[in-house]
């Protein structure tokens, strides 16, 4: 519930010589004027089988022109391969359900981030690779560290942190990569993974950056779990986190759509 243009626009059409034209988009997704406050909005956050339930009414039987529907979960799948969408679109809802990174063609196609977005994504990316030339992108959901800004339940605990680094490590070696080309940037919901002897080994030499230095969890917010008043002071350096790992060249990530996403993105 915050306004979009704070973080994405809708994607520049090039022109003939290649310059982003900020009047033609591929296509504009913003709703102006008269228009923005009609329709219905529902929110399925958390609520992914009432979401599948509900499909037969929003695709069948919804008269509203529009429907905006918030979820933090994957319901492409459902969308595309239910009954309803296959009357509406007939072969093409299958085409899409099969296409090869579907969702980032989709991002790409939807979204460019905002000018403020882009700026502190690139800050958050050369502070990350630190001169390096290419980024391991690390990332570490505990979920429940930090219950006072939000609900979510243990996925991860602190002694696994040092597992997640293995793995990193295994994989660079895996990639034959150069251990002096290769920075490791750290995203974590909990500021508890600075106290990590591993951590601090690997930052102190020049290898490991775990971002925001020195601002405590202020800014580590969940999208979609933290109070309004709290995800707003973390909004922008939440997304610039998520294109930072979308930018990376590998990734260790736990079960969550955070990373995942963001992996797929890029």
């Amino acid at each position: 519930p915050v306004p979009m243009h704070l973080l994405l626009g809708p994607r520049r059409r090039p022109s003939l010589c290649g310059e982003l034209d900020s009047s033609q988009f591929l296509l504009d997704w913003r709703m102006h004027g008269a228009v923005a406050s009609v329709g219905r909005r529902t929110n399925y956050n958390d609520r992914y089988n009432d979401l599948v339930a509900d499909l037969p009414w929003i695709l069948g039987s919804e008269t509203e022109p529009v429907v905006v529907i918030h979820s933090n979960q994957r319901v492409s799948a459902a969308v595309l391969q239910s009954k309803e969408a296959q009357a509406l679109m007939g072969p093409k809802a299958q085409e899409l359900f099969q296409l090869p990174y579907l969702h980032a063609h989709i991002l790409e196609l939807l979204f460019e981030p905002s000018e403020q977005l882009a700026a502190r994504h690139q800050q958050v990316l050369q502070a990350a690779l630190m001169g390096r030339k290419k980024l391991m992108a690390i990332h570490f959901r505990a979920g429940n560290k930090s219950p006072n800004r939000w609900n979510d339940p243990p996925r991860h605990g602190m002694s696994d942190l040092d597992g997640f680094l293995a793995c990193a490590q295994h994989v660079e070696r895996t990639l034959k990569w150069q251990d002096n080309e290769v920075a490791w940037y750290l995203a974590a919901d909990t500021a508890e993974v600075a106290t990590s002897s591993m951590v601090n080994d690997l930052a102190s030499r020049g290898k490991l950056a775990f971002l925001p230095a020195g601002h405590g969890d202020a800014s580590i917010v969940h999208l979609d779990r933290s109070p309004l008043p709290l995800a707003v002071n973390g909004l922008t350096e939440t997304w610039a986190q998520w294109l930072t790992i979308a930018s990376a060249d590998a990734v260790i990530l736990s079960t969550s759509n955070f990373g995942v996403t963001a992996a797929e993105a890029g």
